[in-house]
């Protein structure tokens, strides 16, 4: 039995867990309302001109473009059709706590575009990469973990060659302008390194959200994880002698032990590495692939516009907007006149701004839009632990309301000033203030 079709029928199966799965991530509101992403703009007006069932099969469609990619990219390398399944199963065990609507499927999308390119050396080639890095930072802007991998790739080259001609010129070049482009918002014309995407090591700061890696529980995520750590340790990713896959495997490593959400790429990145340091133990002769990536392009094109418009025509699902246990409190605001600024002594809980889908509403610090400016931060720390000039920093941002843990010590030092509680759910209080304070 041959395993031609193995990676194309993980790809199948990946898109399908979408579809069957039907859920929107809590950050895709945050993406949604965030100025700095253009996705969000075109997210929106795909919601509200094709409907969620459209989106969904189409982040599906992305997901399992990636997917194919990064096989592809193993086959190129001289692995088997078996192999290259192998490949395509890790990464899809790593993409599973991740599946649902967002703009994460662009990034991975991206992701294996470049790795695909960065086995090249002509001048289109790592023109495209930069390209591809500038498309990135300006629909999702996670572009930051892309140019971390280039300049690991390029850092790599410089090591294994010893010289630095005009091939090594081109490459740092393009590495630079990766590294430029990541930490530039072209549309909205500032500087900004965006910290939800700049390698999600945002959780790594106090009170931030913490999506770790090991939670108590195995899934299967962690089993994928788990898969090609092992695997590679077995094999020997030296086996192939390639300095770059080194890096950025190990990389990729740490930074998926640090936040969960960076696994997906570790898995669209190392499962080739990995399923290729396996051939070499097995294969003597390898075999380029046949056909070319254009035509299988095509052919994939083709196949995933009929599945996103069966999916648009037989799933009119409708949007399953997560809701915290603390939305009723921060709803409570959206009964009094005007626009409203709440402080959460956890900021996971000013998540559930974004499931009330309004304007009237916004929050010192949302955790998952990432590293906030350092004044929001202070303030919600200061605030939140009842240090400092708190309180002339909480008059002085015009906070109006203030969600705490109904036994802290913050509730009655704000109730000494002349704050009242309102409501109580899931453990917390909203405290308003009082007209005229």
């Amino acid at each position: 039995m041959k395993g031609r079709f193995s990676a194309a029928i993980v790809a199948f199966a990946v898109a399908t867990a979408f579809i069957s799965v039907g859920r929107a991530l809590p950050e895709f509101f945050v993406q949604l309302r965030d100025p700095n992403l253009l996705g969000g703009k075109d997210a929106t007006w795909l919601l509200h001109t094709f409907g969620f069932s459209f989106v969904l099969g189409l982040c599906a469609a992305i997901t399992a473009a990636a997917l194919l990619l990064a096989a592809w990219r193993t086959r190129l390398r001289g692995a088997s059709d078996w192999h290259v399944g192998l490949a395509a199963t890790f990464i899809a065990l790593c993409l599973v706590g991740r599946i649902g609507v967002s703009l994460d499927p662009v990034a991975w999308f991206c992701i294996a575009a470049i790795c695909l390119l960065l086995d090249r050396d002509d001048v289109w080639s790592w023109a495209a990469i930069v390209a591809i890095t500038a498309a990135w930072e300006l629909v999702q802007g996670g572009a930051t973990m892309g140019a971390l991998i280039v300049t690991l790739a390029v850092a790599a080259n410089l090591i294994e060659r010893r010289r630095f001609d005009a091939v090594a010129a081109r490459k740092a070049i393009a590495a630079a302008a990766c590294v430029g482009v990541s930490l530039v918002q072209f549309h909205s014309g500032i500087f900004s390194a965006y910290g939800a995407h700049a390698l999600y090591l945002d959780s790594l700061l106090g009170g931030a959200q913490r999506d770790r890696l090991w939670v108590g529980a195995i899934s299967a995520q962690d089993l994928g994880f788990a898969a090609i750590v092992v695997v590679a340790g077995l094999y020997g990713i030296r086996r192939r002698e390639r300095l770059g896959d080194a890096l950025v495997f190990f990389a990729l490593l740490v930074l998926s032990l640090a936040d969960a959400r960076n696994l997906p790429f570790f898995g669209i990145v190392a499962a080739p590495i990995v399923a290729d340091a396996v051939a070499s133990y097995y294969l003597e002769r390898r075999q380029r692939p046949a056909g070319s990536l254009a035509a299988y392009g095509l052919a994939f094109a083709a196949a995933a516009f009929a599945f996103i418009g069966v999916i648009t025509a037989v799933e009119p699902k409708t949007v399953a907007w997560p809701r915290p246990t603390v939305a009723p409190l921060l709803s409570e605001l959206l009964h009094r006149p005007g626009a409203h600024y709440v402080l959460c002594v956890q900021p996971r809980w000013c998540d559930a701004a974004s499931s009330l889908k309004t304007r009237a509403l916004s929050v010192v610090l949302d955790d998952r839009a990432g590293i906030s400016a350092p004044a929001a931060r202070k303030i919600q720390g200061d605030v939140a632990n009842a240090i400092g000039n708190w309180q002339d920093e909480l008059r002085r941002s015009n906070v109006d309301g203030i969600l705490a843990e109904q036994n802290d010590r913050l509730v009655s030092l704000l109730h000494a000033g002349g704050w009242q509680s309102s409501i109580s759910a899931g453990g917390a209080v909203l405290l308003q203030k009082v007209t005229g304070q």
